[in-house]
């Protein structure tokens, strides 16, 4: 593109300028070149400071401070100066006689001082719009941060009601005095009178509250039983849902039962998994407790139900976190956004920051903290963003501020806290002692070793000849898995030294903490080595195995030791037997420690309780300890307020671990302040998610429990593990959380819901006079067992194994009326007998409350409990959820057949095939219907699965076995594969039929891998043999089971390879050659491998003998075939042949049930 002349012109004229513009500054430089050069200054050195900027200071800016108003009391604020950056801090002094001069006009209340030991000034809240407006006219000396508007004015409005003296309520949810009475009125006096004083304010708190608050009383003070009488005043109004953690499910079965005797067991559900999903319930229960995994799991069903009132026990598992809320928290706040009424109990609701809190508040009390978390965390946080290792900012959430402020808010409106310092004055002290270990090379190698950094063999570990760089990590440290192995080896230096190794009779028991399974397994088999009787629950522990193992420390005297996982059953769980506590691994935080120390230092503790914390020296648990301490002071100053906020865990002393183990009081002070000086380490993120898969092993091996699987399982507990003498006199197994507190069952006997009628005045069996009079009648004849027995019913309780009992009215309604009184089988040991003599006395001198202390009916009541524990646990099963009468052998026989089987779990007629075609489970597809393909996915991550399914011609589902319309309310958008049947009946007969694996389950679930020749616990066995050493295992298996160690190839194989299939079988108890196959449960039994083979033998000998008797009978009739007439032999013969076939059909396979991981299925294959 070519130029224009004129365009050219003013090219020309721009260069012209440009060179005369250069020309001149040539010019100027040589001139004053030339001057210097004048001045005697060397033109060949420029001056250095020619490109220099003059730095441009500040002006000095005058002294200036931040005034915090900030509330400390109900009716009180005060004012705090702080120093404001960029301006001077004039000094505390002077910032208060600042203050008094601008505030000379409003009375000064008095001074106090904070948590750091601060002075600061405090007033009336009643004067404070009156200093604001004086504070904020001097701008020039200070700035105003003013108390959170939505603060002072709730606050406020309820310092009215500490002014008055008296409640007043300031929110539509909130209720008067005179409906709390009510409400409180309908509770039964025998759970009215078992409240303490403080657990009483607890409950006026709460209702005053309209059932909406957070009762963060401490550990063992009795928030379960509260929490209980909470939720008796609104059985009326709906169900109840509590969602706790997984291990406490039990737990709050037992305790519902005892306190609130008008909840049957028809009333309490319990949800392990999909199968009991409340939707398939033909009657909504009262009470359904269900996991936070399950409630994530179930969450759509859930929210579709319509809940009374929500109780989230643990509830600072619902923590607060920076981003997105987990699914299991998420499912937890959705369900509580739709219920009217909730109660939180947790005895620790911040776990390590103040942060944590503001789920639970805001579930409570929407908007109360702030409309957001990040709001919340701007104004009580101390919010700052903080540049990181590699650059990046993060923001920080982990400070506190206005703390003593945010105390104050929620005590006055949704947080009740007692202290047990303050409510149980007679509670023994607890007494925490440091062991510092010093770790050892070999130590480190071993630990290297065990998580599979290092791969050494035994000569190089004997040498220790190895250079550093490969024992150390990048940063010089261990991990904190690596850690805890490399203090195994100075714990059992410690260990062997206590009672407990030594044997001695009067050894207390201990509870041992700790992080990974790696460490628990190297406590387990270092107790092993020792032959000390223990438990252990840690995140992969059954449900029914974690009752079980809480049961039996509290009642074993033979049982000494616990082996706890700190976030599997740290909490919660009753453990009040023990008195030492052992922490072989730090926890993550302060609030962990303390939950998991006062499982032993509760009530009902008679001993002191001495905690022992192992300390590495020079590791990360120096700079974890410190952090520790600091998390604290935060937690406890929200929670507990100025004046009895922690400010570091009380030590009475440091123990170094040597060949002595004294203590070293001379060190102790100089290693308190070294601890003190050592620089911080930040908290690995890859160790504090080590565990999580601990923490979310919430409901491994619960969730696939149906109701009717678990219907006996608790009681099993009980009949097949602890014995009623073995229990000890005086002890109740309640297995309660916190409502341990309450006293002896011969102090508070169970009642009827009716305040102290006894059974002889009880007008609620019936609604007519001829009834009562009846009733009257019965109760007051002779005590003869044929009367006790012919109108009293029981019914057993199939989560806690309780005995709920009935009674009828012979000849006029024989249908069972609830007497609202249950208890424990093995609480009728603890009752003495009366003699015959003595009843008419007994009956004279003293009122009789219960049934259970009623002398006439004590004979009914054992004689029940033994038959019921002489039932097989197949028995107890059908018996479960039924009102029964003496003798249960008739109730038995009540039992309808079905159509198919008869009450001995056979097919009619018989059947010698092990498994049933899938084309014969099912029933015939109506002509009207068609086959569809339905997708299922059983988890998140897993893949689809494919199956069909019969749907009408009015695109209704059908049932996969009976072909009938599915009515669930799933069943048009199936989620798992109980949604594919009309009903849990239906399911169960359709698995058990195709499935070798879910009946091997189903077994399971009943008799509990208990072989029921030789009671060997079989599941025990690989439980506690799998986390042991080669060496150990054969050792611990020739002691625990020797018909299994006697068989070589048995033996090896579990010592190599300790699972189920390895340890027991499922066996028919008629023979599948004898017509047991295609069999239900009845016909099955646990045998342990060793059984097993005696009778798969003895059945082999006996088939044996059978062939050889029929052969020699056969050549007999051959022989006599011979002499007779030829026709007749001829017929002879024919049916000859047919009883030869008849008798050797059966195949030596048909003897054994193909189950996963069977020694006898290899063959097969």
């Amino acid at each position: 593109m070519e130029l224009t002349e004129e365009q050219q012109r003013q090219v020309e004229a721009n260069r012209a300028a440009a060179i005369a513009k250069r020309k001149a500054f040539l010019e100027s430089r040589a001139q004053r070149e030339e001057q210097s050069h004048g001045e005697g200054e060397k033109t060949t050195n420029p001056n250095p400071w020619h490109l220099f900027k003059c730095q441009k200071f500040p002006k000095p800016q005058p002294p200036k401070f931040l005034a915090r108003l900030e509330i400390c009391s109900a009716d009180s604020f005060s004012i705090t100066p702080i120093q404001l950056p960029p301006f001077p801090f004039p000094g505390h002094q002077h910032c208060l006689s600042t203050l008094n001069s601008i505030l000379s006009h409003v009375m000064l209340s008095h001074f106090t001082q904070t948590t750091g030991g601060v002075e600061v000034c405090v007033f009336k809240l009643t004067e404070y719009h009156a200093v604001v407006r004086q504070l904020k006219v001097e701008v020039e000396a200070l700035q105003v941060e003013e108390i959170p508007w939505a603060t002072f004015n709730v606050v406020e409005r309820l310092s009215l009601s500490v002014a008055a003296g008296r409640w007043t309520p300031v929110r539509p949810e909130h209720l008067a005095d005179e409906e709390v009475e009510r409400l409180i009125a309908k509770l039964p006096r025998t759970l009215l009178d078992v409240l303490l004083p403080f657990q009483h304010d607890g409950l006026r708190f709460a209702l005053r509250r309209g059932a909406r608050c957070l009762i963060a009383d401490d550990m063992g003070l009795g928030k379960t039983l509260q929490a209980i009488a909470i939720a008796g005043c609104f059985l009326d109004e709906g169900s109840i849902l509590v969602v706790c953690p997984a291990v406490l499910r039990f737990t709050w079965a037992e305790e519902l039962e005892r306190w609130l005797p008008i909840c049957l067991p028809a009333d309490i559900h319990l949800v392990f998994g999909h199968q009991d999903n409340p939707i398939y319930l033909t009657r909504k229960p009262r009470v359904v407790v269900i996991s936070y995994t399950m409630l994530h799991r179930l969450r759509k069903n859930m929210l579709e139900l319509q809940w009374a009132l929500l109780i989230v026990d643990e509830s600072h598992q619902v923590r607060c976190t920076k981003k997105t809320e987990p699914g299991e928290i998420q499912a937890v706040l959705d369900v509580a956004s739709k219920v009217n009424r909730i109660i939180l109990l947790s005895g620790t609701p911040s776990l390590s920051r103040p942060y944590d809190i503001y789920n639970q508040i805001n579930m409570l009390w929407p908007g109360l903290l702030g409309k957001t978390k990040y709001e919340f965390a701007k104004t009580y946080c101390d919010l700052k963003y903080i540049k990181g290792n590699q650059g990046k900012y993060f923001a920080d959430y982990s400070k506190g501020v206005r703390l003593e402020e945010l105390n104050v808010l929620l005590k006055q409106t949704v947080m009740i806290r007692r202290l047990k310092e303050h409510v149980m004055l007679q509670l023994p002290p607890k007494r925490r002692q440091i062991i510092r270990l010093l770790i050892k090379r070999s130590d480190i190698v071993a630990a290297k070793t065990a998580i599979g950094v290092l791969s050494i063999d035994a000569t190089e570990r004997e040498s220790e000849e190895i250079a550093l760089e490969n024992l150390d990590e990048t940063d010089g440290k261990l991990s904190y898995q690596e850690l805890g192995i490399a203090k195994l080896s100075g714990f059992r230096e410690w260990l062997a030294l206590h009672p407990i190794v030594a044997g001695s009779e009067n050894a207390s028991k201990m509870i041992i903490f700790a992080h990974h399974h790696k460490v628990l397994d190297g406590v387990q088999e270092f107790v092993c080595e020792k032959g000390i009787s223990f438990v252990r629950i840690d995140g992969n522990t059954l449900a029914r195995d974690r009752q079980s193992a809480v049961i039996s420390f509290r009642s074993s005297p033979e049982v000494k030791i616990a082996i706890i996982g700190i976030l599997a059953a740290g909490f919660g769980l009753d453990f009040s037997t023990a008195q030492d506590v052992v922490f072989l691994e730090l926890p993550q935080s302060p609030t962990l420690m303390f939950q998991a120390e006062d499982r032993a230092h509760r009530r009902g503790q008679t001993n002191a309780v001495n905690v022992y914390i192992f300390c590495a020296k020079d590791t990360l648990d120096e700079s974890h300890w410190k952090n520790l301490n600091k998390s604290l002071q935060r937690v406890s100053c929200t929670t507990d307020g100025k004046y009895d906020a922690k400010k570091e865990i009380e030590v009475e002393g440091i123990s170094y671990l040597g060949s002595s183990f004294k203590r070293d009081n001379s060190e102790e002070q100089s290693t308190c302040k070294d601890a003190e000086g050592e620089t911080q380490l930040d908290l690995q993120p890859s160790a504090v998610n080590s565990n999580d898969s601990e923490a979310n092993e919430d409901d491994k091996s619960g969730e696939g429990t149906s109701f009717l699987n678990k219907s006996i399982q608790s009681f099993n507990v009980l009949a097949d593990g602890v014995s009623c003498q073995d229990l000890g006199t005086g002890l109740v197994l309640d297995g309660n959380c916190d409502a341990d507190v309450f006293e002896d069952v011969e102090r508070y006997p169970g009642k009827s819901l009716e305040d102290a009628h006894p059974l002889q005045d009880i007008k609620t069996v019936s609604t007519t006079e001829a009834d009562d009079n009846q009733s009257a009648q019965l109760v007051e004849a002779e005590s003869h067992c044929s009367n006790q027995i012919d109108f009293l019913r029981f019914e057993v309780s199939p989560y806690t194994g309780r005995i709920h009992l009935y009674t009828c009215i012979l000849g006029t309604d024989k249908r069972p009326q609830p007497l609202y009184e249950n208890f424990r089988p093995e609480e009728l040991e603890l009752l003495s007998p009366v003699a015959p003599d003595q009843k008419q006395v007994h009956d004279e001198k003293q009122k009789i409350e219960s049934v259970k202390d009623n002398p006439f009916y004590r004979h009914a009541l054992l004689a029940f409990a033994e038959e019921w524990k002489n039932l097989r646990s197949i028995e107890r099963r059908k018996l479960i959820g039924k009102p029964l009468q003496l003798p249960l052998a008739v109730e038995l026989c009540y039992l309808s057949e079905s159509n198919d089987y008869n009450n001995n779990g056979l097919l009619n007629g018989g059947s010698k095939r092990r498994k049933t075609p899938i084309i014969e489970v099912s029933y015939p597809l109506p002509p009207d219907a068609v086959w569809k393909k339905v997708y299922l996915r059983s988890g998140l991550g897993k893949r689809e699965r494919e199956y069909t399914q019969g749907w009408s011609v009015t695109d209704e589902p059908l049932c996969k076995r009976c072909q009938k319309q599915c009515m669930g309310k799933n069943a048009k958008r199936p989620e798992f594969l109980e949604d594919l049947f009309c009903n849990l009946v239906c399911y169960e007969e359709y698995r058990l039929r195709t499935s070798n694996r879910f009946l091997r389950e189903e077994l399971f679930k009943i008799e509990h891998g208990v072989c029921t020749n030789c009671q060997l616990d079989c599941h025990k066995l690989v439980k506690d043999t799998r986390p042991l050493s080669l060496e150990r295992r054969r050792e611990f298996i020739q002691k625990i089971a020797p018909n299994i160690a006697k068989r070589k190839n048995m033996f090896e194989k579990l010592v190599n390879e300790p699972t189920e299939g390895n340890a027991w079988h499922a066996d028919h108890i008629v023979p599948v050659y004898q017509g047991g196959g295609e069999c239900k449960l009845e016909n099955m039994r646990t045998l342990c491998v060793a059984c097993h083979s005696d009778v798969t033998a003895a059945q082999c000998s006996e088939r044996s003998k059978a062939r050889v008797n029929a052969k020699k009978k056969l050549k007999e009739l051959m022989g006599s075939i011979k002499i007779g007439m030829k026709c007749s032999a001829v017929t002879n013969i024919k049916d000859h042949r047919a009883i030869d076939e008849r008798g050797s059909s059966v195949i030596e396979d048909e003897l054994l049930l193909e189950v996963p991981g069977s020694a006898y299925s290899i063959a097969d294959s």
